[in-house]
């Protein structure tokens, strides 16, 4: 087991997650932005079988050609479970154990796939390399506990540019962050708009599931303890935050939604993203936020991609 622990150390002590086996993947130059997406229909099912010449894409306002394009399950899938074991979750460990179990047995179909499992807390842990073995994955989890003595902080957003910037950042295809939490960030040197910008740059979408069982109590401001009646649930405006900017989705566990539920929505939107890449235009300014607009032609259907990117220096 990999801690992550002291973070201001982690760029520089933090080891890559290995895979097990080399992967064929797509081979890009820095040039060239890839765009993950996936479409819906109105009623909220996911749209196949569009081709490039269904899109718009625009950078700045500008539209761009779009050079490379692929459907569904034609690119390699690497995506990571981060789960939340801090105090406020220490319940929900056991169905988070069972859920995920079944999870990575239906998304890991193909032995190009890889998956790794994540556990945060005070400190952040990994629990199995990017591995393509459900079998060593369903061992992981059950690894996961509560820890009294780190379940006093919560460092989502910590995690979040981590794993972006030093795990999946230089992975090619399609990849994603799924973080089941009650979204309640403490601890985290990391500012929220800091973790979004990185997975937007490394084109990570975040599916934030909300898991929570404090109704009426909500994280403070501060990210110490909780605002009682003020209507506000700022834990799921993290989630939704980190969710929607990056491209992801944001659900939430209900009586009437499990989380098994939640877990098959996902990965039938992972089977049917598609991937979308275009040159980088020669006068796009370095260290600055670039707005990305991708819709499709069909004014019905709607478009679920990051909503832009800081170029790097």
């Amino acid at each position: 087991m990999r801690l992550f622990a002291l973070f201001p150390m982690l760029l520089l002590a933090l080891p890559t997650l290995a895979q097990e086996t080399p992967v064929e993947t797509l081979h890009v130059t820095s040039r060239l932005v890839e765009v993950s997406a996936v479409v819906t229909d109105k009623t909220g099912e996911p749209r196949t079988g569009l081709t490039k010449d269904d899109f718009i894409l625009k950078q700045d306002g500008k539209e761009q050609p779009i050079q490379y394009f692929s459907q569904g399950n034609e690119l390699p899938l690497t995506f990571i479970v981060m789960i939340d074991t801090s105090g406020s979750q220490r319940t929900f460990i056991d169905d988070e154990q069972r859920a995920c179990d079944v999870f990575f047995e239906t998304v890991l179909g193909r032995p190009q796939d890889r998956a790794a499992l994540i556990e945060v807390n005070a400190n952040i842990l990994a629990h199995s390399d990017l591995t393509n073995d459900p079998g060593k994955l369903h061992l992981a989890l059950y690894g996961l506990h509560y820890d009294q003595r780190a379940a006093t902080a919560t460092r989502l957003n910590d995690a979040i540019y981590t794993l972006s910037k030093s795990v999946l950042a230089t992975v090619r295809g399609r990849k994603a962050i799924i973080l089941v939490s009650d979204g309640g960030d403490n601890g985290s040197i990391t500012k929220r708009n800091d973790a979004i910008a990185e997975a937007q740059r490394d084109n990570v979408p975040i599916y934030a599931v909300s898991y929570s069982a404090w109704g009426g109590f909500q994280p403070s401001q501060t990210g110490r303890g909780y605002n009682i009646g003020t209507g506000r649930d700022l834990g799921m405006e993290n989630l939704t935050a980190w969710s929607s900017a990056s491209g992801g989705h944001v659900y939430q566990v209900t009586a009437g939604t499990t989380l098994k539920r939640i877990f098959q929505n996902i990965a039938e939107e992972l089977r049917t993203q598609y991937e979308i890449g275009y040159a980088l235009p020669s006068d796009t300014k370095p260290k600055q936020f670039h707005k990305l607009e991708l819709k499709t032609k069909d004014k019905s259907l709607h478009v679920q991609a990051r909503s832009g990117f800081f170029t790097n220096p």
